[in-house]
């Protein structure tokens, strides 16, 4: 399979960009978004320079290597410290790194190691709503590199075996501070957001104690909201999700071309 930018080369970009995109989203969900120093500059220009006189002499010598490449890019990114520049060449570095996973992909397995070629693998998150008295709890999220300001439900993402019931209960004791047990959670909603996230949304019959800010330094506030009355700097995919539970929808899809305009997808026993 080809996608644009690939030039007909087999293996597609796209997988290559969504395995990329995953793995981004797990750092930052680690890691917050990360401001470092650059630690670049023309202090490093030898390096690039003997990198590239390498990168020559193996293409003469008919022995060139996808490192002898990439080594090639990532040192004379080390050399900038002009900023545009150093994007441009950082631009070429990812560019490269994404060739070589291309050319990966398109290897015959090795013996013992097969290569799954079709099998995608998504980032699953599972979100709570508490509510009481036609209210549902969020949080104002701060501090974490991602929608900083704005009102979240309780969340966050499955970990390695660690079932999505178990998850839900984790969160709910991290972030608000309270115990709930499995019996009174009930599924609610899934929703599959473009191009490698599943959120799973469950409801809670009951918890203790009152819920409050578990975690001060990556929320400023907790507070009941309307059903019918969200507040208008939500994140957009959990007020969509929360207004579909309200309608009983089980399904939806978001930001999807072609489909993110379409609303809750009713389940349907049709084939």
């Amino acid at each position: 399979m080809t996608a644009d930018g690939d030039f007909g080369v087999p293996g597609s970009l796209d997988r290559v960009f969504a395995d990329v995109r995953a793995e981004r989203a797990a750092q930052d969900e680690q890691w917050g978004l990360g401001e470092h120093p650059d630690g670049t500059g023309p202090e490093r220009t030898a390096a690039a320079d003997a990198a590239k006189r390498d990168t020559a002499e193996a293409t003469e010598r008919g022995v060139l290597t996808w490192r002898h490449i990439l080594l090639e890019e990532v040192l004379e990114a080390f050399a900038e410290d002009d900023q545009a520049a150093l994007r441009a060449e950082l631009v070429q570095v990812a560019a490269v790194a994404a060739k070589w996973i291309q050319a990966i992909d398109r290897r015959a397995p090795s013996p013992g190691h097969a290569v799954d070629r079709t099998r995608f693998r998504a980032i699953v998150d599972v979100h709570l709503l508490l509510v009481r008295d036609g209210a549902v709890l969020l949080a104002r999220r701060a501090g974490t590199g991602y929608g900083d300001g704005m009102w979240h439900l309780p969340s966050g993402h499955l970990e390695a075996g660690e079932s999505v019931v178990d998850a839900a209960v984790r969160e709910a004791a991290e972030e608000i501070g309270v115990a709930i047990r499995l019996d009174d959670l009930t599924f609610a909603h899934v929703m599959h957001r473009a191009p490698d996230r599943v959120g799973l949304f469950f409801t809670a019959a009951a918890w203790e104690p009152e819920p409050y800010n578990a975690e001060p330094d990556k929320c400023s506030e907790i507070a009941w909201w309307p059903l019918d009355a969200l507040p208008p700097d939500m994140i957009d995919y959990p007020a969509a999700a929360v207004r579909a539970i309200a309608a009983g929808e089980p399904f939806a899809l978001h930001a999807w071309d072609g489909a993110a305009d379409l609303g809750p997808v009713r389940s349907s026993t049709r084939t």
